[in-house]
């Protein structure tokens, strides 16, 4: 079928899914939804649970597990789908096959012959407006690209933020900023960010690939109380981890986990927001394309360290990578409800995995399986996806 490669008609069809097995909704404060079926118009979900069958497009999920698309909220474009890091192109085909339909930079900033050495408000104020218009209606392999994300730099002044605001980017970011030795502006930045509804982020722990970046620990970020703290549990060096425990008990900023991280750091972090009964400050991304590569299963295996090891159930890992990443950026998308947009994947156990079903499977470590993938409710992968091995049973897709 066209719309599985991408290549349909941009008018957006009525799909409805049904004979489903679950659906994790993207909402921890209730991970599972008691329906087996959903009706999309427009691009949005519609209803969930009615029976309805009958749409322009008929999928018969035969058993499988309907969860959000996952939400990448620590990503580096720079170039549409080509990563100058790793000279590679075609991630984000890649990345969607992988289960990402959501991706948010963290900073355009793995740009060939880009002078980290000599901080430019002017750069990179630019930099995030170039980044922003040419990704508002561009998707290379048809993920959703937020982008636009500004690093602050020293000398920015108050109309910059206004500016971005009025592009509609999200998230302005703390990397290369010097913290002791201007602290008064770096906190007026902060001000202005959350004036205006933008996203502060900061790059915590050890320094990046750049080598340039500066390290955050806990004194920079209970002072400045970011939005964000990126890469909490490393990216790929983290912060000590009596620092990061004074994070978490400091401050109330979300905590992100990135595949790009230390695993030993992100199941401390999981297992200590989870005693804390505080699970909705975690956000996930993957801190790529960069020196870590470019990770089709990055989100996928983020998920199912945290399943395995950190404590938290499949259903709320999912929703861990999904609603609540979203919610943490300020996006509409991650949620299985009416009103959100048909963002989806359908996943199913691997011939072979362990557990009895897909969330099991998740639960001792094992990915899953994908068999479709929506975007505003367009099919764009079907019968599987080219990234994972089959689940067990493939979706049916029907088109009037």
């Amino acid at each position: 079928m066209r719309e599985a490669a991408g290549l349909g008609s941009p008018r957006k069809r009525s799909v409805s899914i049904f004979n489903l097995g679950a659906m994790v909704t993207g909402d921890l404060a209730h991970p599972l939804a008691d329906a087996d079926s959903l009706y999309i118009e427009d691009g949005v979900i519609r209803e969930l649970g009615t029976g309805r069958v009958s749409a322009e497009v008929e999928i018969d999920a035969r058993g499988l597990t309907l969860v959000p698309g996952l939400v990448d909220g620590h990503t580096h474009p720079t170039f549409g789908d080509f990563s100058p890091t790793q000279n590679s192109v075609g991630w984000t085909q890649a990345y969607l096959h992988g289960g990402t339909t959501t991706i948010v930079s963290a900073g355009e900033l793995h740009l060939p012959g880009l002078p980290l050495d000599k901080p430019d408000p002017k750069l990179w104020r630019y930099l995030a407006v170039l980044a922003r218009r040419c990704t508002a209606d561009y998707r290379p392999g048809g993920l959703k690209i937020v982008a636009g994300t500004m690093c602050l730099m020293p000398g920015m002044v108050e109309a910059d933020f206004d500016e971005l605001a009025a592009e509609g980017s999200r998230v302005v970011k703390f990397i290369f900023y010097p913290y002791g030795e201007r602290p008064e502006e770096a906190q007026a930045y902060v001000d202005w960010a959350k004036k205006r509804g933008l996203v502060v982020k900061i790059h915590s722990g050890g320094v990046s690939r750049s080598g340039l970046s500066r390290p955050a620990g806990a004194a920079v970020i209970t002072t400045l109380r970011p939005d964000v703290v990126g890469h909490a549990s490393g990216g790929p060096i983290p912060m000590p981890l009596e620092e990061l425990d004074e994070v978490v008990e400091r401050t109330d900023a979300f905590l992100e986990v990135a595949y790009a991280g230390n695993p030993r750091w992100t199941v401390h972090l999981v297992q200590k927001v989870r005693e804390r009964n505080e699970l909705h400050r975690l956000t996930v991304g993957t801190d790529t394309p960069s020196g870590t590569g470019t990770t089709p299963r990055g989100m996928l295996r983020t998920i199912a360290l945290m399943a395995s090891l950190g404590g938290v159930s499949a259903p709320e890992a999912l929703c861990l990578a999904s609603g609540n990443t979203a919610r943490a950026h300020g996006l509409q998308t991650g949620f299985i409800r009416p009103g959100s947009p048909a963002d989806l994947l359908l996943i199913g156990r691997i011939v072979g995995a362990n557990g009895r079903d897909v969330l099991e499977a998740l639960s001792v470590g094992d990915l899953p399986g994908i068999s479709a993938i929506l975007v505003d409710g367009q099919v764009l992968v079907a019968p599987r996806s080219q990234q994972m091995p089959p689940p067990e049973r493939l979706a049916v897709v029907t088109t009037s």
